[in-house]
């Protein structure tokens, strides 16, 4: 839990907004997205210690939380343990409509490593 605390930490910073800003709904049951801002853009954080990966894994909920929103981020953040990988935030806007998928009862998205999307590097998460 720690480790999604300093991603969502590192997305607010990546983004300039503050807790009231971009609110956490990791809580909440069902939401489809991990985030919310104040202008109803939805964020779903994927986060690793590690390298981040090219494949990743979204939920029913969320897949239509993506469908149904205009504005739907993936936000990749990796390399949260030290010295395993730099640190990066990847924002990719709407991911169904830029990343090729397959149904699995979840989705995997591919491409990740690849995609359009905004990178912000950072030093540490210390």
């Amino acid at each position: 839990m720690e480790q999604e605390k300093a991603a969502l930490d590192l997305v607010r910073r990546a983004l300039a907004l503050d807790e009231t800003e971009l609110r956490d709904l990791r809580a909440q049951h069902g939401p489809g997205a991990d985030a919310v801002d104040e202008l109803a853009r939805f964020y779903e954080l994927k986060t690793y210690g590690g390298a981040k990966p090219d494949t990743i894994q979204l939920t029913p909920a969320v897949i239509q939380r993506a469908i149904e929103s205009d504005a739907f981020f993936l936000v990749v953040v990796s390399g949260l343990e030290a010295g395993t990988a730099p640190v990066t935030v990847q924002i990719i806007l709407e991911p169904l409509k830029h990343l090729p998928y397959r149904p699995s009862g979840n989705v995997l998205v591919s491409g990740i490593r690849g995609a359009q999307s905004l990178v912000y590097p950072f030093e540490s998460t210390e």
